[in-house]
């Protein structure tokens, strides 16, 4: 983690292309762009770093990314920074909405437009959407979940892991839950993954495989988190199933690269993937937006689910030959 007392520029990218010539009409090239990380040691949060350059670099844009590391207070330091030098767009996923508001304000009073990942207020300008943290439709990606485990194991026992208490994975929880239970499925525990590692993970659930020795199925919040869960049931001697297979069902999200090795290896069942690299580009595609009088108040990146039997089709994110007008996501 990244210490609080000096928050740390970890991403500056410049970069002057022929995507946005500044002379066309709405042309916007040469912008200073501000993005606060809620946690950037992440990996889904570094991957949206990345995408947030590659759209900088077809845009001729310089985007600032600032770590809040899990600190509302630090993240609002950050948004009030970015308005103090007049940056032309603040991106960022809110840890507190709540405590966002008065700097939301500031923002729109000088005309900076605000877009949040997974995240919405008052004045927010649009919000680029994750798919699997939306739960609107019996599609929704956490209500699919909730239907494949209860496919591969009818009234099975499932463990139910958190995280930090961030708006969006609270969501998530209940999204899940919700839809298990109505599948039939039992939910025999919800511990919180506050500290937001694999270590910690597996030591939370090193005691529940101890107490729920028959459950049938662990969803996570995140891949960190499912990844302690599985480190901790092979060491109580429980097989991995590969959702069809006999063993214990561990599903993770984030699509992390670590995650992705394991499903490969056996070591997890299956992952959501949120397209963590197509949301970075996202952001800059709804400040564009914005700015040409042109966004809409929702863009939602499509999710994808890998496991055994799609696994072998993975692209790493910056082999997908994305550009701002190819991103997979849906405009509402």
């Amino acid at each position: 983690m990244i210490a609080l007392g000096a928050v740390a520029v970890l991403a500056v990218t410049a970069a002057c292309g022929d995507a946005d010539d500044p002379e066309s009409p709405g042309g916007t090239s040469g912008l200073k762009i501000g993005y606060s990380s809620p946690v950037a040691s992440q990996p889904s949060q570094a991957l949206l770093t990345d995408g947030l350059n590659l759209a900088a670099k077809e845009l001729g844009w310089t985007v600032s990314v600032v770590d809040a590391n899990l600190s509302p207070d630090a993240q609002v330091s950050n948004v009030q920074t970015m308005i103090q030098q007049n940056v032309a767009g603040i991106g960022l996923w809110a840890l507190d909405a709540g405590a966002m508001e008065g700097a939301y304000a500031r923002a729109k009073d000088a005309n900076i437009p605000v877009i949040g990942v997974n995240s919405t207020g008052q004045n927010v300008t649009s919000t680029v959407w994750w798919g699997f943290n939306l739960c609107d439709s019996e599609d929704a990606p956490f209500k699919q979940a909730a239907k494949q485990i209860a496919t591969a194991r009818p009234g099975g026992k499932v463990i139910v892991m958190g995280g930090p208490p961030v708006p969006s994975i609270q969501q998530n929880v209940k999204c899940f839950s919700d839809a298990a239970t109505a599948a039939g499925l039992t939910i025999v525990n919800q511990t919180d993954n506050t500290k937001d590692t694999s270590a910690e993970a597996a030591a939370l659930t090193a005691d529940l495989f101890t107490k729920y020795k028959d459950v049938d199925a662990v969803w996570a919040y995140n891949d960190a988190t499912a990844l302690g869960a599985s480190t901790s049931a092979q060491q109580a001697g429980l097989m991995i199933s590969d959702g069809t297979s006999e063993g214990v069902i561990i599903q993770g999200a984030n699509g992390d690269s670590d995650a992705i090795e394991a499903i490969k290896q056996g070591r997890l069942t299956g992952t959501w993937d949120p397209d963590a690299y197509a949301t970075g580009m996202c952001v800059l595609k709804a400040i564009d937006d914005a700015k040409k009088g042109t966004s809409s108040k929702n863009y939602v990146v499509t999710a994808k689910y890998w496991d055994k039997s799609n696994i072998a089709d993975y692209k790493e994110p910056a082999e997908r030959g994305y550009t701002l007008a190819n991103i997979p996501v849906s405009v509402k």
